[in-house]
């Protein structure tokens, strides 16, 4: 419920509200705890043992309600005069931030204090805490004066509070202006028109999961409220004078080595486990117990004894679990006290390990590689001791870690197990629980190893040193197993010239599923490489299978993009392949399918065929010409094409039959194995032999090892003969009807054709003119013996022919 103002006068508000007017004598302090009613504008946060929502568990509301009773009780107990915004939790009590600030003016109070705690906001990894005063105005300026005074002298006490865990030694203070810049300031509404010195106080930060657990603690609320009136005393200059006779002790109580097994984040001491359902009491110099008091079972670990005469006490601290514990405090007027205690569990019998894997006996199946060595034991053990007692034979690297706050010791490996080897292991009988009690006898353990430790590498595109399409990258990694897709992305880093990182594109990055034969990522990037520039790519040791094998060392492979459309003048052109008229498939295969595909480095298209071999042995898909090509390949001609391939690992050999020997089968040259993405330029030495000519007559697909899959697809661009080394690159065309011999010859050798020959000239295999005629003949009595080539210009064409000189 919202209050209207308008409608108020000041005597029913100090009826309503229990307002007082401040006197010189007698300091009146305005408590407003923070928010109200559970509500949207509530702060819940779930802890361990209540549900979200549950008005029992951590609510800011509560808290600060709490904390604005005991400064309430105390304040009056010193003789100050204290008005109060709420006395319940709420939607009636929840007022409007303006009519607080109203209620305050309209009491003439001196102070006002608004009692709230923190959050940071962020995610677990951000947990902080430290308490923070703001009042209104720049830092360092306040609008009304004195109100960064205020925050001082609460500050000091609010940090001196030992019952919890600091994660800075310092009270923050600023101005609201400033420290919401981005409000322009309209700062805090609690403080806007404030007229007392005023400032709000963050006490704590609440989304810190231990602090939120001591704050459902009213004795700790309780004691926060306290050191709230003791910054009151110190700002009215009653710290000495009109402070209570009688102090408190109070502290926090928790297990010397337990740790909680929680994943929230915990600092220092809070790591450790809180002492639930102690009873603590609070004996004086002569043995009378004086006040006795129990912890509570929600983990915050804290006591409290209120208003304790000054002198000198003993706090007994007994629970079942742990051994007795006492310390002497002595009490101060109108201060606390803080006695902590890390207490000691009682382990009454010897530690041994209860539990433990692998597993193995003499005949049963050998153990994974990658499988950690697990100790559980009846109690929580000491860290250095029981490391120091753990030995593996042979010898392995490898770390610890603990788990179940110390009731078990996990042993890992840095790499894996070695293979098919046999594990021996002893943790001697000098490993220690937590109270130092060893145990009785060695603890041994074997265990064989199965025969592999590591993922392999099966195929991965780009390769070292290769030269990679600009365009449409893609990345691809393939392994024996299948890998596990957790965080798979995240082990492959592409780096620039610069050392600046790629983006990949993550909408489309592929992974292997359940049921493929192999395990592949393929990581598509958001953007083309520039052409002739180098990259780096870096692979992760920690890319990982799906029992946890990982690769035995990181990858590293540079690499240069290229986009592969450079002419070579020196090549004449056999197929351009830019339909699919003249072209069939044939083979062992379930279909085998030829389109013309708008992909190319050179033209308007490309030959692509698709295949599927689904349950077929020893598949061969053969694409056929049906007319060879009219540009014959003679001993140390290349064939050079440019091929689009899909990592399907297949063979891709180029088919040649012999023009001169009907007789001979034909010849086939392997020109690559298809173990890339996107497009390459490849080559390879067509014919070897004194045989010849050849002429192209297709292609032929066949699987490699390790087979790929059971599809695949390639495209082919623009296939080539390249003279041999230092050839001449002239047409290597045969014209129909020319012929030359004697061949080989010793003395002349004469060509013939069915029109007028325009000359001849003899070439060496350079590519360096030996002898040239204008008749149809030369004479190669004084060429040096060896293998040449006649050119035969009829027609303004060329004929060429390999020929033999011999003496």
């Amino acid at each position: 419920m919202k209050l209207n103002l308008k409608k108020l006068i000041l005597p029913m508000l100090a009826v309503a509200f229990g307002l007082s007017i401040a006197t010189a004598q007698q300091p009146h302090v305005y408590i407003n705890p923070g928010h109200g009613g559970h509500e949207s504008d509530d702060r819940n946060v779930v802890i361990p043992g209540f549900a979200a929502g549950d008005t029992a568990g951590f609510w800011e509301s509560n808290a600060s309600l709490w904390k604005g009773f005991a400064l309430q009780e105390v304040l009056r107990k010193k003789g100050y005069k204290t008005s109060i915004s709420r006395v319940t939790n709420d939607e009636n009590s929840d007022l409007a931030l303006s009519t607080i600030v109203a209620l305050c003016n309209a009491s003439g109070a001196d102070v006002f204090y608004a009692i709230h705690s923190n959050a940071t906001g962020a995610g677990e990894g951000y947990r902080i805490n430290f308490p923070l005063g703001l009042y209104r105005g720049y830092t360092g300026s306040p609008v009304v004066p004195g109100s960064d005074k205020l925050c001082q002298d609460l500050g000091v006490y609010l940090l001196a509070n030992q019952s919890t865990v600091w994660t800075e030694n310092n009270y923050r203070i600023a101005g609201d202006w400033t420290f919401y810049p981005e409000w322009n300031n309209q700062g805090l509404g609690v403080l806007r028109g404030n007229q007392a010195v005023a400032m709000l106080d963050e006490g704590s930060f609440h989304d810190y999961i231990p602090e939120a657990q001591r704050l459902v603690n009213h004795d700790y609320c309780w004691v926060e409220g306290w050191n709230f009136s003791l910054g009151a005393d110190r700002f009215f200059g009653r710290l000495e004078t009109d402070g209570l006779p009688v102090g408190i002790v109070t502290g926090n109580l928790r297990d010397d080595r337990l740790l909680r097994a929680y994943t929230f984040v915990m600092h220092g001491a809070d790591a450790r486990c809180p002492v639930n359902n102690a009873t603590v009491k609070l004996i004086d110099a002569a043995g009378n117990v004086v006040q006795t008091t129990h912890t509570d079972n929600i983990d915050s670990g804290i006591y409290l004894f209120k208003y304790v005469e000054p002198g000198t006490y003993t706090v007994e601290v007994t629970d079942e679990e742990h051994f007795p514990q006492t310390k002497e405090v002595t009490v101060e007027a109108n201060l606390p006290t803080y006695c902590n205690f890390d207490l000691k569990r009682v382990r009454n019998t010897p530690p041994e390990v209860i539990s433990h894997s692998p597993v193995w006996h003499n005949g049963d199946a050998s153990v994974k590689c990658n499988e950690p060595v697990v100790f559980q034991f009846n109690w929580d053990m000491d860290i250095a001791t029981t490391e120091a007692a753990f030995s593996i034979t042979p010898a392995v690297q490898g770390s610890f870690t603990w788990e179940d706050t110390n009731y078990r010791l996990v042993f890992r490996p840095d790499d894996a197990f070695a293979t098919d080897t046999h594990y021996t292991v002893r943790l001697a009988k000098t490993a220690q629980h937590a109270g130092g009690t060893p145990m009785d006898d060695d603890f041994v353990m074997e265990f064989t190893t199965q025969g592999r430790n590591h993922i392999d590498k099966v195929l991965l595109w780009p390769e070292e040193g290769s030269r990679v399409y600009d365009k449409s990258v893609l990345v691809e990694f393939r392994t024996d197993s299948l890998l596990d897709s957790k965080d798979l992305l995240y082990q492959f880093t592409l780096y620039d010239k610069d050392g600046n990182e790629m983006a990949w594109n993550k909408r489309s990055v592929k992974n292997n599923k359940k049921g493929d034969t192999y395990g592949y990522i393929r990581l598509p990037l958001t953007k083309n490489l520039t052409v002739g520039e180098p990259y780096r790519l870096e692979i992760g040791r920690d890319v990982c299978d799906t029992i946890g094998l990982h690769l035995p060392a990181p990858i590293t492979v540079n690499f240069i993009a290229d986009d592969f459309a450079a002419e070579d003048p020196a090549a004449q052109k056999v197929f351009d392949m830019e339909s699919t008229d003249g072209w069939t498939t044939e083979g062992n295969f379930v279909s085998a399918t030829l389109s013309s595909s708008t992909s190319h480095i050179t033209g308007s298209k490309s030959l692509q065929c698709k295949w599927d071999v689904t349950g077929t042995d020893n598949p061969v898909v053969n694409i056929v010409a049906e007319n060879p090509g009219a540009v014959n390949f003679t001993d140390g001609d290349s064939i050079v094409a440019r091929v689009w391939g899909d990592m399907s690992n297949y063979r891709l050999e180029a088919v040649f039959k012999p023009l001169d020997m009907a007789d001979m089968g034909d010849v086939t040259v392997e020109m690559t194995t298809v173990n890339f993405h996107g497009w390459q330029r490849v080559a390879a030495r067509a014919v070897k032999g004194e045989n010849g000519p050849y002429a192209l007559s297709g292609f032929r697909l066949t699987p490699k090892d390790p087979r790929m899959g059971i599809t695949g697809t390639v495209l082919i661009n623009d296939v080539l003969c390249k003279a041999g080394p230092g050839g001449s690159g002239v047409d290597r065309v045969t014209l129909p009807g020319v012929t030359v011999g004697p061949n080989p010859s010793s003395d002349y050798i004469v060509a013939s054709a069915p029109t007028f020959v325009a000359g001849v000239e003899l070439v060496d295999l350079n590519g360096r003119v030996v002898v040239r005629n204008a008749g149809n003949y030369v004479n190669v009595s004084s060429v040096a013996a060896g293998n040449y080539l006649l050119r035969v210009y009829v027609n303004n064409l060329v004929s060429t022919h390999k020929v033999a000189v011999v003496h």
